[in-house]
This record gives C-alpha cells, sequence and structure tokens, in this order.
C-alpha cells in the first residue's frame, strides 16, 4: 500500500478515535449518573445521517410509556410539557410502547386540559388521552461530514433549570462527568504503551546489558560493545542496573575484570573507568539498562505500560518548566497542529513499515535489524497529551469547567451560571484563536521532526 494513503488512513482513524474515547467518557459517566444526553456524534457538524436514537420514555398522567427506537415525536423535548395529549400505545407485558401522540385540542383552536382516560381498543392497544408531564428521549448517535473527532451533548449543559441536566446535577456528579473524559485518555494512554510492551518486551530487571558505547572511551577500548550482556565484575555476579553502577564507582581508576556474554559466547575483558570524565560521559562511556525479554501477554505489561505512562505524562506536565528553566528551546516545546501530527505520523508508519520489510529498502543506509514502534509511541503520546491539555484550568476546558465547580463543593456556593457561560464562551473563542495560529504557524513555519 502506498505509504503516503496508509499515513493518512491511520491519522484520521487515530485523530478522531482519541478525540472520541475523550467523549465517550463523558457520554459514559453521564448515563451511569442518570444525566440525559441528547446527541453523540461522530465527527463533527454538520450533521450527514442520524444512526440510530436510543429508547426514551414520556410521562402521561401518572402513566409512563416508553419511546421505541429511533421513534420521531412530533414536537421538540420541551414544547409538549404540561400539554394535553392523545396517545396510542401497544401493551407488551405491563409495558406500554408508545406508537402515536397528537395534542389534543378543542374546535376554536385552545387545548383543554382531558381528564386522563385508558381506553382499550380491539386490537390489543390502549389509547390514553391525559397531560404530557414529562419527556426523555433517547440519545441520538449521529454520523457528521468532519471526520477529525466527535462530540457529546448534555441534556442542560449550560442551564441548571433544565431538569434531568448537566448544569442541574450535583457538583459530585458535574465533576465526575468531568474528569471522565481525560481520564478516559489517560486509560486508553496506558493501555497503548502496554501494547507496545507487548512488542518490544518487557525489561529484564535482574540483568544487564549495554545499549550504547561511545567511540573512544575506556569501555571501547576494553572492546566492549552495544548488546553485550555484563555477567560479572570482578568476579561479582551483576543482579541489578543499580548494582552495576555502584561497582563502577567503587572501581574508579582502577582496572575492572568484566565477564560478558556476546551472543553465545563469554568473554572476558578489562576496563578501567576514569573519574576525569564528567557525568554526561560517563565513566565507562556506556549507556546500560536492563534487556527486553518476550512477554506472555498483555496482563504481564500492563505494569510496565503504567510506568512509563506515568513518565510520559510527567514529562508533558514538565515542558513549561524545562522551558522556563532553558532545559528545552521554545522550538522544541512548541504546539503542533493537525499538519504537524500528519507529518509525524507519515515519518513513523515509514520506519515501521519499512523495519518490518523482509528485504532492505533501496537506500544507502542498511534496514533497522529490529521492527521499529514509532506509530504506537505516537498514538500513546497524542491520547497522553489530550487528556492532560484537557485537565488544564483554562475556560471552556474541563479543568476549567472544574475550576468553577470547586467553590460549590467547598463553599456550598454556586458560581452565577450567567457568569460561568460568558466566561467559558470567551475563553472558547481564544482556544479556537489559538489553534488556527498553531496550525498556521504548521505552514509558515514547520517544525523540524526527526524519529531516533
Amino acid at each position: 500500500m502506498n505509504i503516503t494513503l496508509l499515513s493518512g488512513l491511520i491519522f484520521v482513524g487515530v485523530f478522531a478515535a482519541v478525540v472520541l474515547i475523550h467523549e465517550f467518557g463523558h457520554f459514559i459517566s453521564a448515563r451511569l449518573f442518570k444525566v440525559e444526553v441528547e446527541e453523540f456524534g461522530f465527527g463533527l457538524p454538520p450533521r450527514a445521517w442520524r444512526f440510530w436514537r436510543a429508547r426514551g420514555f414520556l410521562i402521561v398522567g401518572n402513566r409512563k410509556i416508553e419511546i421505541p427506537r429511533n421513534f420521531d415525536l412530533p414536537f421538540d423535548r420541551q414544547q409538549g410539557l404540561t400539554r394535553p395529549v392523545e396517545v396510542t400505545a401497544r401493551k407488551v407485558d405491563e409495558t406500554l410502547i408508545l406508537e402515536q401522540i397528537d395534542f389534543a385540542a378543542t374546535e376554536d383552536g385552545q387545548y383543554t386540559p382531558p381528564p386522563q382516560e385508558v381506553v382499550g381498543l380491539s386490537d390489543g392497544r390502549v389509547h390514553i388521552s391525559g397531560i404530557l408531564h414529562k419527556v426523555v428521549l433517547g440519545t441520538e448517535f449521529t454520523l457528521n461530514w468532519l471526520p477529525l473527532g466527535g462530540f457529546v451533548r448534555p441534556k442542560g449543559e449550560n442551564d441548571p433549570n433544565v431538569e434531568g441536566g448537566l448544569a442541574a446535577a450535583s457538583p459530585w456528579v458535574r465533576l465526575g462527568v468531568l474528569l471522565a473524559g481525560p481520564f478516559m485518555n489517560l486509560l486508553a494512554g496506558l493501555l497503548v504503551n502496554s501494547i507496545l510492551f507487548t512488542q518490544v518486551g518487557v525489561p529484564d530487571m535482574t540483568r544487564v546489558m549495554l545499549y550504547e558505547v561511545t567511540p573512544d572511551s575506556p569501555a571501547a577500548q576494553a572492546g566492549l560493545q552495544a548488546d553485550d550482556l555484563i555477567l560479572a565484575i570482578n568476579g561479582e555476579q551483576i543482579t541489578s542496573d543499580e548494582q552495576f553502577r555502584s561497582l563502577i564507582q567503587s572501581n574508579l581508576d582502577q582496572p575492572m575484570q568484566l565477564t560478558v556474554q556476546r551472543g553465545d559466547e563469554t568473554i572476558e575483558v578489562t576496563a578501567t573507568p576514569l573519574s576525569s570524565r564528567s557525568a554526561e560521559e560517563g565513566a565507562l562511556g556506556i549507556l546500560p539498562g536492563p534487556p527486553m525479554v518476550p512477554t506472555k501477554s498483555i496482563i504481564q505489561a500492563i505494569p510496565y505500560g503504567s510506568l512509563y505512562t506515568f513518565a510520559q505524562m510527567r514529562q508533558i506536565v514538565s515542558l513549561p518548566v524545562m522551558i522556563i528553566r532553558n532545559q528545552l528551546s521554545p522550538e522544541e516545546g512548541r504546539f503542533i497542529g493537525l499538519k504537524g501530527i500528519y507529518d509525524l505520523f507519515g515519518q513513523a508508519v515509514s520506519r515501521d513499515v519499512q523495519s518490518r520489510e523482509t528485504t532492505p529498502p533501496a537506500s544507502t543506509e542498511p534496514a533497522p535489524i529490529e521492527p521499529t514502534n514509532f506509530t504506537l509511541q505516537i498514538i500513546a503520546s497524542l491520547t497522553l497529551t489530550l487528556g492532560i491539555f484537557n485537565l488544564l484550568p483554562f475556560p471552556a476546558l474541563d479543568g476549567g469547567r472544574i475550576i468553577f465547580v470547586l467553590p460549590e463543593l467547598i463553599l456550598r456556593k454556586r458560581v452565577p451560571p450567567e457568569f460561568e457561560n460568558v466566561v467559558h464562551a470567551v475563553g472558547f473563542a481564544l482556544l479556537i484563536a489559538f489553534m488556527l495560529y498553531i496550525n498556521a504557524m504548521d505552514f509558515i513555519k514547520p517544525v523540524q521532526i526527526n524519529l531516533p
């Protein structure tokens, strides 16, 4: 398959999935907390097609009548409340299933509340007349024209006067719904990282392997090579990376006898760690670490995926601090938009495909020995970044909305909804402007990203 086409398909699919996972967190938590959700959209408006509408119900008088899937009422959710209606329903066991509903009207066009009346019809259906007190429509699941992402539209999201809506729910419920979206992104990142460890293996913490040997270093002069396994130093068996590093520090400027496994053979070398070398260079000039061994299942990989996920999250959160401390240039820490992410995916997919080819690519460079997994790493980073970004205390983001919930939890006093809505509207406008700027900069001054 053409790499460009494959990269484009993966980019669209992954980006949409990451956003949908976030919105699914909001959706499932709202449903668990009994908050009505009016719509779950795949993609962004305008709407192209409605898959289905889930079941709902309405209350006529004191009777509950179920609304079947995909049933369209002749009025919206609020229009018919406290109005007299005439309903035809089918009785299944003890449940009434709606078949038809119309407003009741007098000859002069004025509505008059009829007494509640239930009349059995000859075909097993019933006719009900009464006041419509409540309408709960099921969630609409829709397909929209813009494929990148999705959305959830809770009932009464910004209006606490709407019964059964999100804004009318308790602060704990609102907090739970707001946190659920970022939580799903972080959970998805953990899952992707766990899958990554099933591909590359999990570290064997009881052994030490050399991942790099610096040219002209004491290790290189002694004959050590990358992928060597260190079995012993001066006859002491090596069982951890910490022990290995400690023995090096204990033998600075002294020759050490290292027992090394290289492939199927065991060799002895003598190396002298030098105290005159800087910490960045290392006393021996090596990059040691635990070797990766195959894992039997994703369950075994989850602990390592969790640790790696936590390390990624900490790195993402620390980026602004690193820029302030000049540990990272603003160019290296800048945001990238859709084009930048697409270019990154293109590079990752190309590298991953080439590393899995059975024959070397037509290039002057040799094919990688081990398959790479850059695409999985970028997917994990993308979903973690989205989860953390949405927790920032900025208006219109989940974190910004959480800030407005906290005073109600702590002080038992709610911030006026009108003020909160204005703040979120301004914040949303600023976010749109920020995203437009980021995406424009992707074209004006593209980020140069080269995978290792």
